[in-house]
């Protein structure tokens, strides 16, 4: 019984040494900041590439960010303002925890920057599958059609997104063009 326990201590030891090392969009991400979820979490990492970056900029740095408006701007701003809030994230990295930056990419990606948005059905992959192949080429994926939107993809059932992409102009895909054009 004894052994046992040892050994589960251990085993808590190694997980806590093990969580100190994280990517710097999961710190980020764990803060809790008001309107950052993990995809704009994902993105500030990328777009700061170190905690001190992101921590220091202003309204207009994060508002000039694509996928950031005043409200999310403000409310990074007001977090990192806060004397409490940064106490914590300098007690937690004096503990030990160590962040990982983003890779730096060499190369732009073929969609760099391209919004896609979804109606319908998909028949050949998942919505989950599709989101994930558009941010590996570069896109981002949105949940309404805007002035921003540059491709509606349409399945079977595509109603009111469909419509507001016909009257805007924005290219509409079959899934099958929009496989293509991914998968390049």
């Amino acid at each position: 019984m004894a052994r046992m326990a040892e050994k589960s201590a251990e085993n808590l030891k190694d997980a806590i040494e093990n969580a100190k090392y994280t990517a710097l969009w999961r710190f980020i991400y764990g803060l809790g900041i008001r309107n950052v979820g993990e995809h704009l979490a994902q993105v500030l990492a990328a777009h700061f590439g170190n905690l001190d970056s992101l921590m220091t900029a202003s309204i207009d740095e994060l508002e000039a960010i694509d996928e950031v408006g005043p409200i999310v701007a403000a409310s990074i701003v007001a977090f990192f303002a806060s004397e409490s809030n940064r106490m914590i994230i300098e007690r937690c990295l004096a503990g030990g925890v160590e962040l990982e930056s983003p890779p730096t990419r060499q190369q732009t990606l073929p969609l760099e920057g391209k919004s896609f948005v979804f109606t319908g059905s998909l028949e050949q992959c998942t919505r989950s599958e599709a989101k994930a192949m558009v941010e590996r080429v570069g896109g981002r994926t949105a949940g309404l059609v805007s002035g921003k939107t540059d491709y509606v993809v349409a399945g079977p059932g595509a109603g009111s997104k469909r419509e507001k992409a016909e009257q805007r102009g924005i290219p509409i895909l079959t899934e099958t063009e929009f496989l293509n054009m991914v998968n390049r």
